[in-house]
């Protein structure tokens, strides 16, 4: 079970820990056969063999759910076994998860049109678990750069994510075929593979 994100509640009885959880599973499960639109909060609560209002002790909202559903979705792939980056060098990194991800997208790709629709979301809890999200996300990649100066090395962070979440859109969108959107992320972190050189050579 992913940890709970900050602002969620930490101290429930561990029967509770359970049923928030399972309503996490049972939304999570709806999320990978139905579009994120289409999920009624009460097919939820159907599927986690629970009670509306139970659901809403813990969900305030469709939004502050899922939004819950996605940390718990996206971060065990930030926790998970990262030795295959270890002999490689930072251009090979980026590149791999640039690629890792569009992978996670075609197979999931409800999860990423989901995280697409709440990154825009109007309420502010729910901004602040996507920021959260978003933070998680970042940290290998901020990692990756730590040859950089902190502050350019956020701003590549942000934009490795920026590309990689317009090409997801473009996806969705039909604007892009995935041999495009590889072939773009390619090209993407060459520029980037550009820059690392340049600052190489200037400290050299």
């Amino acid at each position: 079970m992913a940890g709970l994100l900050s602002g969620e509640r930490t101290e429930l009885p561990a029967y509770q820990k359970l049923r928030r959880q399972r309503i996490l599973d049972a939304a999570k499960s709806l999320l990978r056969s139905h579009e994120y639109e289409s999920i009624q909060i009460r097919d939820v609560a159907a599927e986690a063999n629970v009670a509306l209002g139970t659901l809403y002790r813990y969900f305030s909202s469709k939004e502050h759910l899922y939004a819950n559903v996605v940390y718990d979705w996206s971060v065990p792939f930030n926790s998970a076994d990262q030795t295959w980056a270890e002999n490689l060098g930072t251009i090979e990194c980026i590149s791999r998860r640039l690629q890792m991800a569009l992978a996670a997208f075609e197979r999931q790709p409800n999860f990423y049109k989901a995280i697409l629709m709440l990154r825009s979301t109007n309420d502010p809890e729910v901004s602040s678990l996507m920021q959260q999200l978003g933070a998680v996300l970042e940290e290998p990649i901020l990692s990756d750069f730590s040859m950089l100066p902190a502050d350019e090395a956020a701003d590549i962070t942000a934009m490795v994510w920026c590309v990689l979440m317009d090409l997801v859109a473009r996806l969705l969108s039909g604007d892009k075929t995935m041999d495009e959107a590889l072939r773009i992320s390619d090209r993407f972190v060459k520029m980037v593979g550009l820059r690392l050189e340049q600052f190489e050579a200037e400290k050299a």
